[in-house]
C-alpha cells in the first residue's frame, strides 16, 4: 500500500465514523456514570482528541512524503 492509498484511508470515512461512533459511547458513559467516574471519561475524550489529531497530521504527513 502506497503513502497516499493509506492517507486516505486515514481520511476516509470508515476512519472518521469510527472515531465518532467512540465520542458518542463516551458522551453517553458521561451520563450514566456517577461523578467518581467523571475524569477518567474526560481523559478518555482528550486521549480521543489527541488520536483524531494524530490521524489527521500521519495522513497529512503521509501526503507530503508521496510528492
Amino acid at each position: 500500500m502506497n503513502n497516499e492509498r493509506l492517507a486516505d484511508e486515514l481520511r476516509g470515512k470508515h476512519v472518521e465514523d469510527s472515531l465518532f461512533d467512540a465520542s458518542c459511547r463516551l458522551e453517553e458513559l458521561r451520563k450514566r456514570c456517577d461523578e467518581s467516574l467523571q475524569d477518567d471519561i474526560f481523559d478518555f475524550e482528550q486521549r480521543l482528541d489527541n488520536l483524531r489529531e494524530e490521524i489527521k497530521d500521519y495522513a497529512l504527513w503521509l501526503g507530503e512524503e508521496d510528492e
